[in-house]
């Protein structure tokens, strides 16, 4: 009779089948996700512009390569509101390599170097507070 628990080596034989294999993407190398820390207080403009760029990441690790451009891009545009309301300040002058570092290392496939460039905007925008 049949239970939930009982296994069925030909059915689950045949799901298997139905899966595509997934082959390694070269993301063995990658580092590991970073422990996400509370933001501390800061403005509220530079708060949405780190919750961008950790989506980025979130995106980026996932293989999500076209949400992660997306939200670079909106990174971008809120770092220049940034960047007119207080100025080229060290930290967002850096943040602001780091993202567009992040831009071209994305659009030439190269996933592990953007991840890196995403990871020095997010520090240079911290270190802003």
């Amino acid at each position: 009779m049949h239970t939930d628990t009982t296994r069925h080596p030909y059915i689950d034989a045949f799901i298997a089948s139905l899966m595509p294999r997934q082959v390694a993407l070269g993301h063995l190398k990658d580092p590991p996700a970073p422990h996400v820390l509370p933001l501390p207080h800061g403005s509220p403009e530079a708060e949405r512009l780190l919750d961008l760029l950790l989506g980025a990441d979130h995106d980026l690790r996932d293989d999500h390569a076209k949400a992660g451009a997306v939200n670079l891009a909106l990174a971008e545009m809120r770092l220049r509101r940034l960047i007119a309301e207080k100025g080229l300040t060290p930290p967002l002058e850096a943040a602001t390599r780091g993202l567009h570092a992040a831009q071209e290392e994305l659009a030439a496939g190269h996933t592990a170097r953007a991840l890196s460039a995403v990871a020095d905007a997010v520090r240079a925008v911290r270190a802003g507070h």
